[in-house]
């Protein structure tokens, strides 16, 4: 097989409600009213050009959407005899049972392109969010240098959630919405997007909820990218999702820790949605290759450091949800569970991620610290000893799914307070 080139989408979102409200109604892209889109379906896929279409099946994500992919592979060699000539787009048009149309393309600068492109082929991908039904996903490539184009069509059933825990979250969505450029640390939370869940608690009396996130994994693994991108990339939409529950009467805050420099990264105090503008800043800060020689030398006291935040948290709060996956610390620390010095009538809830047991997250190649201890697959977890006094409920979590049950779980309980 053929090498590949990625190129990513070019979507520009505005969080308006205007635009909200167009997103609703469908969504156009001025580029298809400079050519004849629909006569090209028409027609049918013409072999002009050598190239590929395939979607994937749809399934629940991290953000508790439904997403599939549009990809796109196009033959190298198209590409590059069309090398210095103009552009070469990629067309995706989405129709649903309304006949209501979403627009968007992607485009590459064949102006620009490099040589050798003849032996890679392109890969185009269009992620999108959908909500259950029945849709038409058309799709053309176009060369305005030269006006060769390919059109195709594909039907896609995306399939309602058997027993959805979460009936109602999806009700105030668009029925389609492109994601933007996989571009990090937006790509894990997705500030562009603007549809939301709709999640409400109402207590039968006013309460403080607190979500506290660890960002980072075990201490072994720190100087890890892969697995600290591996973590932000389930817990940034985790903290995301909770972060979009219309909570009622009752105040909402959040933290995100590093454990590893023992401190607080970012927090909202009485906020809603995460303010992402701020905190995204933050992750810059959560580097597993930098870590300073100070944070380095008195790593012994992180355990004790995450014992102390719930502690204070604890004090002011009737509902504490934890969110993080295994942790194991570096040895030679004293694990002391929570002590306090009154009794506390908070519920905690711990929401713990493990990666699938048949990966296993090791230090990188050549890393002479100690590996995690793994059982049965799992990662051993030293946080949940640590939390044992306050009696969390802890939910396990590998999926989305899991993540979705937990989810509706966890506010069926706090709707009782």
């Amino acid at each position: 097989m053929a090498p590949v080139t990625r190129f990513a989408t070019f979507l520009l979102l505005a969080a308006s409600p205007l635009f909200a409200q167009a997103l609703q109604d469908g969504l156009a892209d001025p580029v298809f009213s400079q050519i004849p889109f629909d006569q090209w379906l028409s027609q049918g896929d013409q072999p002009r050009m050598r190239w590929t279409v395939r979607l994937s099946n749809p399934e629940l994500s991290t953000h508790q959407r439904l997403i599939t992919e549009v990809h796109v592979e196009v033959d190298g060699a198209e590409l590059a005899k069309r090398r210095g000539k103009g552009q070469f787009l990629v067309l995706v048009q989405v129709t649903d049972e309304k006949g209501r149309l979403w627009r968007n393309h992607q485009e590459m600068d064949l102006e620009h392109m490099e040589e050798g492109m003849k032996a890679n082929n392109a890969v185009f991908s269009q992620l999108l969010f959908l909500l259950p039904g029945d849709y038409r996903i058309s799709v053309a490539i176009f060369a305005n240098s030269t006006g060769d184009h390919n059109a195709a069509q594909r039907r896609l059933h995306v399939a309602r959630l058997k027993n959805d825990p979460l009936p109602g979250a999806w009700r105030d969505l668009p029925a389609v919405e492109f994601l933007p450029p996989a571009m990090l640390p937006e790509g894990w939370y997705l500030p562009s997007i603007v549809g939301k869940l709709r999640l409400a608690v109402e207590t039968h009396e006013p309460a403080h909820v607190d979500l506290l996130v660890n960002l980072t994994p075990s201490e072994q693994l720190t100087g890890s990218t892969r697995v600290q991108n591996r973590n932000f990339g389930v817990l940034l939409p985790a903290t995301k999702v909770l972060s979009q529950v219309d909570w009622g009467s009752s105040a909402f805050s959040l933290a995100l820790l590093d454990l590893s420099r023992r401190r607080v990264t970012y927090q909202q105090e009485n906020a809603g949605e995460l303010d992402w503008s701020k905190a995204g800043s933050s992750l810059s800060e959560v580097n597993p290759g930098i870590i300073d020689v100070k944070s380095l030398e008195q790593r012994q006291f992180s355990a004790e450091f995450f014992v102390d935040e719930i502690r204070r948290r604890i004090r002011r709060t009737h509902v504490l949800i934890v969110l993080s996956s295994a942790v194991q610390f570096t040895s030679g620390q004293e694990l002391r569970p929570i002590s306090l010095n009154e009794p506390t009538a908070a519920r905690v809830f711990y929401i713990r991620y493990q990666p699938p047991p048949q990966l296993f997250f090791g230090p990188p190649a050549g890393d002479r610290r100690a590996r995690p201890v793994v059982r049965g697959g799992y990662m051993v977890d030293q946080l949940e000893p640590l939390l044992k006094p306050l009696e969390p409920r802890l939910f396990e979590v590998a999926t989305p799914d899991q993540f979705r049950k937990a989810l509706a779980t966890i506010l069926a309980e706090i709707a009782k307070l």
